[in-house]
């Protein structure tokens, strides 16, 4: 056995409350290098003396079973009942594929013999305070998203030319507004989303507004904050929920702050509010008017119009505090998310989530980094972050072919098992976002493959999102390309697209306790032939999924007493999945 790939580390995404009373345990090892593993627990504090006058430790034993299996690393998995001291100690005691028996401690992986077992180190976790069980809110676990640029949406009146010459000027801009949202509620819940995902709504500079100038009011190119409140009035009465997005680690050059630090130098009241080394505050100018190689202040991404805010302050704090619990309080929002989330001091991130969920014991926090987030939302903070690591490994396998499917086994592994269960059920599973090609031109212009792509994901743990224009089967590798406006003319609209999107968002919702709360297992796979096959089960539901990437067709017949949920490419007549085709079948687990 390669015992340098026995891995196991507690108190982590590997040793951790699913609730008050279970702790679950996983270990990782070579694939198909393991037989078996028993694992003893109990109360470290449960002993008993010997005849020989030696105290030793009163366990119990339960195997472990391998949850997932990859083409490099399997991963075995146990919950463990909490003792009443709701102190925990554990060890493993291994079974190779060649019948040899190791044991794992804290303090070491061994032989087993009786003389480690008696003497045996476990693994002890600290107190298990229920309050470090991470929950997401009830509502999410049934959500799919809609995620919308709102002046690429759609007008709420008619524009008239002296309104638009008044407008920011943007060559791909609808002039949209947040009435235009209000207006068309019913084609986003026609469509089967019961999430709506707003990128910045708040007074700003740019046409993106991400440089805010000022969050506590809705830029007037959109409308006015009555608009808000009545979009999520409605909203709410459809059973939508609602997310706003704010960008809390820098402003606008253009705001009333870096105004007055301009102005005032050093005296200025909001000096200490942004990161300056030296005053007055000067940029080197370059060619690219938003970048600058230096600057006598802290920029966001070299952007000389983006001054980063000092976080650590504390009047900083407090003024970001105001605005986030602003908008919950006052408009009832159901969730935010903010940029850069990992920017955010770990200190602060408590007290937003403290602010929060005192004014909204069910809201979803939400973070966006572009890297991986283990680091900062494995806290009851963070419900989950943008699953941008999924988006890339979807993209490496489906669209690019860069790997083989036992290649994008692995890589799912990966990053399923670096988080704990239920921040992998807060997720934000992107496929395409306004910063990325859209979904379209990444599955090359082909719609079978895109929807491909989509039922992957609408199977996948965490909430599912889709990028407005999806349903038009829009296109568009970077930006303004990839912004388009959203076309209400009868002959640009796809009766195709927007019935399979209303059918994935009813299989969601429908079978959104399996998908969610189920457990996850890979089944038959082949890198000749480019298909994978994967079960998801929860109490009597079984749902068997197969996708075939491969360029022929491969054999498959419908099993007996099942239902078919969900097809593409699916010859019956001949039992053949062809490329790009899919199959969802529902069974009973009691059944053969």
């Amino acid at each position: 056995m390669e015992l340098s790939a026995v891995i196991h580390r507690p108190a982590s995404e590997m040793a951790y409350l699913i609730n008050e009373n279970v702790l679950r345990v996983s270990l990782r090892a070579k694939h198909n290098n393991i037989k078996a593993i028993e694992i003893f627990y109990g109360d470290p504090y449960d002993r008993r003396v010997t005849q020989n006058n030696q105290e030793v430790w009163t366990y119990q034993t339960k195997p472990m079973h391998r949850q997932l299996k990859g083409v490099l690393t399997d991963y075995w998995q146990v919950d463990l009942p909490v003792p009443e001291s709701r102190h925990l100690e554990y060890a493993f005691r291994i079974k190779s594929a060649d019948d040899r028996q190791y044991l794992y401690d804290d303090r070491r992986l061994t032989t087993y013999s009786e003389k480690n077992r008696v003497n045996i180190k476990g693994f002890r976790t600290p107190y298990l305070n229920i309050s470090d069980v991470l929950t997401i809110p009830g509502w999410l676990k049934q959500t799919t998203w809609y995620q919308v640029i709102p002046d690429r949406f759609a007008q709420g009146k008619e524009v008239s030319l002296e309104e638009l010459s008044d407008q920011k000027p943007s060559a791909n801009s609808l002039n949209g507004s947040l009435q235009g949202l209000v207006q068309n509620l019913d084609y986003i819940a026609d469509l089967g989303f019961n999430g709506l995902d707003l990128t910045p709504i708040f007074k700003a500079y740019s046409n993106h507004k991400y440089d805010t100038i000022d969050f506590f009011n809705v830029d007037s190119s959109l409308g006015e904050k009555e608009d808000l409140a009545q979009l999520v009035t409605k909203a709410h009465e459809m059973g939508i929920h609602v997310m706003l997005e704010a960008t809390i680690n820098y402003l606008s050059d253009a705001s009333l702050q870096w105004q007055d630090v301009r102005k005032n130098g050093a005296h200025s009241r909001f000096a200490s509010w942004f990161r300056i080394y030296e005053f007055p505050v000067t940029y080197s100018l370059e060619v690219d008017p938003n970048y600058a190689r230096q600057a006598s202040y802290a920029m966001f991404a070299n952007n000389p119009h983006m001054p980063m805010l000092n976080l650590e302050n504390e009047e900083v704090q407090a003024y970001l505090l105001g605005v986030l619990a602003y908008w919950v309080k006052e408009f009832d929002i159901d969730a935010w998310r903010l940029s850069h989330g990992d920017d955010i001091p770990q200190a602060f991130q408590a007290k937003i989530a403290k602010k929060l969920r005192k004014i909204r014991p069910d809201i979803y926090l939400l973070s966006e980094n572009v890297q991986t987030s283990q680091n900062h939302i494995g806290q009851p903070v963070f419900n989950g972050a943008v699953n941008y690591p999924h988006m890339e490994v979807i993209k490496s396998y489906f669209s690019e072919k860069e790997e083989s499917s036992g290649e994008f086994i692995a890589a799912l592994n990966a990053q399923f098992l670096r988080n704990r269960r239920q921040t992998n059920q807060g997720m934000f599973n992107v496929l395409d976002t306004p910063l990325s090609p859209r979904l379209m031109s990444q599955a090359h212009d082909d719609p079978q493959l895109l929807r491909a792509i989509l039922a992957f994901n609408y199977l996948q743990v965490g909430t599912p999102v889709v990028l407005y224009g999806t349903e038009q089967l829009m296109a568009g590798m970077e930006a303004p390309n990839n912004r388009q406006n959203l076309s209400w003319e009868e002959e640009k609209q796809n009766d195709v697209m927007k019935r399979y999107l209303r059918l994935l968002n009813n299989f969601r919702h429908e079978y959104a306790d399996v998908l969610t709360d189920g457990n996850f297992e890979w089944s038959q796979y082949s890198n000749r032939y480019n298909y994978f096959s994967f079960i998801r089960t929860f109490g009597d539901k079984k749902i068997f999924v197969l996708f075939n990437l491969g360029i022929g067709s491969i054999r498959f017949q419908l099993p007996k007493n099942t239902k078919l949920i969900l097809s593409q490419n699916l010859v019956d007549n001949e039992n053949r999945l062809g490329q790009y085709g899919f199959v969802i079948i529902e069974s009973k687990t009691n059944q053969n």
